[in-house]
């Protein structure tokens, strides 16, 4: 099915998974967490207690222009509604690598900063209160990390979103310690994976695996290659989840792992095709998605090429030729129907609350803090106090909660063993078909990553 706008699309350093939407012809149900229902008032009808009622023109604002549809959080309004900013603000923080030759993702900053103009612009803050966000940046350091942790609890943050922080061993156990919830946009080291406290809206690196080696087995592959950056992050999901899955689909699997910061991919892309496999996966985004694709097809690859979906992002896609654009699958962890406007809301607010670029991986970022103001409205509504551990409580025992751009989401902590931090691991195809953001999903519903891994 044709998609405008290209899907939900994930990077970190050297390998990435992508994010979002309602399964195809289900409604998503809810347990422990609900969406706040975002029906703006009416003539006639007092704004909610604490609400600044200043309205936005109903040509104005992004949600008027959607008014009616239906979305995480239920129908959107007529009318944006601004928070009261004479109330006490709620305290988010965010840690976020930038600046580092490693992986730099500004975008994934810029999109939550996008999300929270936006909440307390039209969205009326979390029942009139309105949202602080307190950004705090690490540059691949430990230190940097754990000093952030520390800046957060001193200005009193109830939460803390992490877009990509590879050295959050850092500052996971300071939050810990402090029982501050941590919402990873997505996880990227074993120590966000393998925590049970921590909450994530995407599969990781892991379901992206499990989506592209389910589709090759589909397709009639016998031999698959996967390649990924020698961190034990990404190369623990290879071997586990990855090559497992591949195992227990009757597919033959070489690994290969090559250096982060690997600049030449002819070794990695040959030592592919030298396998002789019919299926080539290799997690590689940002700067490498470009020499990873074309070296492939110059090499003269004529099997399946699978490719994050971070490589989808519309700068990357320009520098890829023509011919070889619609040949890659990517992964998506968006809807694989165009049934929802959220896609539509996600770039309207990206460019109207923030000056910068917030595409690509800053898709993760929007959707983890839309899905924690709708678990801080959720504890707010229920008369109990904003706390860090009513949020945790909020979170950890959601059963297919609604969630913005993406699978409803189950914290029970068992939909990867072994990873408890993913709370919906499922996952999504696509092809690109233009350089300017047309996409093509290839598959009819989301393909199920916790039943691929259950018996690993």
């Amino acid at each position: 099915m044709f998609r405008r706008l290209a899907p939900f699309v994930v990077a970190f350093a050297v390998v990435a998974s992508c994010t979002e939407g309602d399964a195809p012809g289900s409604e998503p149900t809810t347990a422990a967490t609900e969406a706040p229902t975002t029906e703006a008032p009416t003539s006639g009808t007092d704004a909610p207690a604490g609400t600044d009622t200043t309205v936005a023109a109903s040509d104005g604002s992004i949600v008027s222009e959607f008014a009616g549809e239906e979305w995480f959080a239920g129908t959107l309004p007529s009318a944006g509604t601004a928070a009261d900013e004479s109330l006490e603000p709620i305290v988010v923080g965010m840690i976020n690598q930038e600046n580092s030759p490693v992986g730099s993702f500004p975008e994934m900053r810029a999109a939550v900063q996008a999300a929270v103009g936006w909440i307390n612009a039209e969205l009326g803050g979390v029942n009139g209160r309105p949202i602080e966000l307190v950004p705090c940046i690490t540059s691949f350091s430990v230190e940097q990390s754990q000093a952030c942790a520390q800046e957060l609890v001193q200005k009193g943050a109830v939460a803390v979103i992490s877009g990509i922080d590879i050295t959050s061993n850092g500052s996971l156990p300071i939050l810990e310690q402090n029982g501050i919830p941590f919402i990873s946009a997505l996880p990227t080291t074993l120590a966000e994976l393998r925590n049970e406290k921590v909450v994530s809206f995407s599969g990781s690196i892991t379901g992206a695996y499990v989506a592209f080696i389910s589709h090759a087995a589909a397709q009639g592959a016998t031999k698959v290659a996967i390649a990924y950056g020698q961190f034990e992050s990404f190369e623990v999901p290879a071997k586990e989840y990855g090559a497992k899955v591949a195992e227990q689909l009757g597919l033959e699997t070489t690994l290969i792992p090559f250096a982060l910061g690997t600049t030449d991919f002819l070794p990695v892309i040959q030592a592919a095709i030298d396998s002789g496999a019919e299926a080539m996966i290799v997690a590689a985004a940002d700067t490498a998605c470009v020499p990873v694709i074309t070296t492939a097809f110059d090499l003269g690859y004529t099997g399946q090429v699978y490719s994050v979906g971070a490589c989808a992002a519309r700068e990357i896609v320009a520098e890829i030729p023509d011919e070889i654009q619609s040949q890659i699958i990517f992964n998506s962890e968006g809807p694989p129907t165009t049934d929802t406007v959220e896609g539509d809301l996600f770039l309207a607010a990206t460019e109207r609350y923030v000056d910068e670029p917030a595409g690509g991986s800053g898709t993760v970022s929007f959707r983890a803090m839309m899905n924690l103001w709708a678990a801080l409205v959720a504890v707010d509504s229920a008369g109990s106090e904003i706390t860090p551990g009513a949020i945790s409580e909020q979170f950890l025992s959601a059963v297919d909660a609604p969630s913005f751009w993406g699978h409803p989401y189950t914290c029970d902590r068992r939909q990867v063993p072994g990873f408890p931090a993913l709370c919906s691991p499922q996952q999504t195809l696509f092809e690109v078909l233009d350089d300017v953001g047309g996409t093509s999903s290839i598959v009819d519903e989301w393909i199920d990553v916790p039943s691929y891994v259950a018996d690993l």
